[in-house]
């Protein structure tokens, strides 16, 4: 290597360190902008699943009754801010926030129905996005990216219709991590702490080519100064090739010139003088100036003083990368350190999440299994209330057969009881006919006895006609307690059959109340089953969309962990540096140079 190149090395390693610095800086800021750009995009999707689990989840009717500030704190009130809570606590997010509004018919100005606070905010004004009337004309989820200028926060926003007037609205504030430069700088802080180790290695090399070529000098000038015969350099280095033709030209010089003693004295001088400067340069110090004369050990002491002088050089700038170097991997550390600690800590936080949203999703799962079993169980309400439905029906026409069935007999008895009464008219008439013959009888009996002997034989006939008399006046008199009996009886039954007929009546009445409940129940079972079946589709959909999370965490966790262990390595890394700049400042502070 010639002493050109030998510099150009040396610039080169000026060079080398700041140019790779930047280059690392520069990637390090194109990585940064590219994963905000990644986590913007994830927290819109994000924000796109929570609209359409809070769209599916949020009641509408109860929506469409909220009108004045009246309705703060009123039922349905209190409901959409119980399902709002539980989209919050399903959902956990930072900086999440959920507001219900109003379509402001025209206006430019939106209203604001409902909200994740506390406060009395019905009616209040909300922003006209241009979005909003997009998601209410396609009836879509549509988001929003809102950066403000001079700010280093963005607003998301993502509009879920409810109804044709009503739209909910999840925002969230993402901040821009400015910091996060340092967690991407970590491979090119490898790369350039690789490069500046192979540019020490190759240093430390040379220098050690360097201590034997100088080594190989002073065995030369003490061969010279013994009248002995140069030996060819061992060493590759570029500066004693040079010097070897040198030492052989001083050697050729002392061959072949017949110097006075003096002058070899003077050269044996010059030579100790030069042998002793470079005893002392391979000692490390560089302090001393070989005398330049004009002979060829002139020559060889002007070489040697270039030679120094760049060494010495060379021997600065080592330092001052080496201390460069210590300052950088110090700073290296310390940001690994703190990258490391908050990987870990993200890598934690992110694992609890994933935990929770693991039980979330096993709430929504056996919230899912309950609302299939009360689905299942309206059915069968369903389909017993039919049944019941069948039976009051088959009841009533029952009842009905057996209203007629009771008019029937109530018609039969009182056709009973005018028989009776014409009975009980033809018993009186017998009874009076009776009383006649027996009068008659008596009569006759009265004139056979006047009549003696001659009315002896219709004397039998009176008394026989008398006896038939009695016992149809006693007949008579039975059949009129008969037909008194059955007058009370037939009385008390048309009574019981016109009570009847009232309880049938009421019993009819009764059943076609019955009726008209069953028809009540049905359809509330039906709307029951459509309820169930919806929140049974609602919650597989948030099943589903949980499932989507807690893999999205265990990924972010995953590389939240192999940041940490990339920042460990990066810190073992930057310590090994630091260890070896400061054994290279040991090295170089073993030179003496001059001022």
């Amino acid at each position: 290597m010639s002493k050109t190149s030998f510099k150009i090395f040396k610039n080169y390693l000026k060079i080398l360190l700041p140019v790779t610095l930047i280059l690392a800086a520069v990637w390090a800021v194109l990585q940064r902008d590219k994963n905000i750009e990644d986590d913007l995009q994830k927290q819109v999707f994000e924000l796109e699943k929570i609209a359409q689990a809070g769209a599916a989840l949020i009641s509408k009717t109860d929506i469409e009754l909220i009108k004045s500030k009246e309705h703060f704190s009123s039922p349905w009130y209190n409901k959409i801010a119980d399902q709002i809570k539980g989209l919050k606590t399903a959902f956990v997010s930072e900086n999440l926030k959920i507001t219900i509004i109003r379509n402001g018919s025209g206006n430019l100005v939106n209203k604001i129905l409902i909200d994740d606070s506390e406060n009395n905010v019905i009616n209040n004004d909300f922003d006209a996005y241009p979005e909003i009337t997009s998601a209410f004309n396609k009836k879509i989820v549509t988001t929003k990216i809102d950066a403000q200028q001079n700010d280093s926060s963005i607003r998301l926003f993502a509009f879920a219709p409810l109804t044709s007037a009503e739209m909910l609205v999840i925002s969230k504030k993402f901040v821009r991590n400015e910091n996060a430069i340092w967690d991407f700088i970590t491979w090119p802080v490898v790369i350039t702490v690789g490069l500046l180790l192979v540019s020490l290695l190759v240093l430390i090399l040379e220098f050690n080519n360097l201590g034997q070529g100088i080594a190989e000098v002073e065995e030369n000038l003490s061969r010279l100064k013994k009248n002995e015969t140069v030996t060819l350099f061992g060493s590759k280095h570029a500066y004693l090739s040079e010097l070897h033709p040198q030492l052989k030209e001083l050697e050729s010089s002392l061959k072949d010139t017949k110097e006075s003693q003096e002058q070899k004295d003077k050269t044996q001088k010059q030579i100790k003088e030069l042998l002793k400067i470079v005893s002392s340069a391979a000692d490390g110090d560089f302090r001393q100036k070989a005398e330049v004369t004009a002979d060829a050990l002139g020559a060889l002491s002007d070489s040697f003083n270039i030679m120094v002088n760049d060494l010495s050089e060379l021997v600065k700038d080592v330092k001052n990368a080496a201390e460069q170097v210590a300052s950088s991997t110090k700073g290296i550390s310390e940001n690994t350190d703190k990258m490391a600690n908050g990987a870990v800590s993200q890598a934690s936080q992110t694992e609890n999440i994933s935990n929770l949203a693991k039980e979330m999703a096993d709430l929504i799962h056996n919230t899912n299994q309950n609302a299939q079993r009360a689905s299942d169980s309206a059915k069968k309400a369903k389909e017993v209330a039919e049944r019941g439905g069948e039976i009051v029906r088959k009841s009533t026409e029952g009842m009905q057969r057996i209203r007629n069935s009771v008019r029937e007999v109530s018609r039969q008895m009182k056709i009973l009881s005018d028989n009776s009464v014409r009975i009980s008219e033809i018993t009186d008439f017998i009874g009076e006919i009776a009383s006649r013959t027996n009068l008659l009888a008596l009569n006759a009996s009265i004139e056979a006895a006047r009549a003696g002997e001659a009315g002896r034989g219709f004397t039998v006939v009176a008394d026989e006609i008398r006896n038939l008399a009695e016992r149809s006046s006693k007949a008579a008199d039975e059949i009129s307690e008969l037909i008194d009996d059955i007058n009370t009886g037939t009385a008390e039954t048309l009574n019981a059959i016109e009570n009847g007929e009232k309880e049938v009546s009421e019993g009819t009445k009764l059943v076609d109340g019955a009726g008209e409940a069953l028809k009540e129940i049905i359809e509330s079972v039906e709307i029951s089953t459509r309820s169930t079946l919806d929140i049974s589709d609602a919650t597989s959909e948030q099943t589903r969309f949980s499932s989507d999370i807690v893999a999205s965490l265990e990924h972010i966790a995953g590389i939240a962990k192999e940041t940490a262990e990339s920042a460990k390595q990066s810190k073992e890394t930057a310590s090994t540096l630091e260890y070896l700049s400061q054994n290279l400042n040991q090295a170089v502070e073993k030179f003496r140079l001059a001022e």
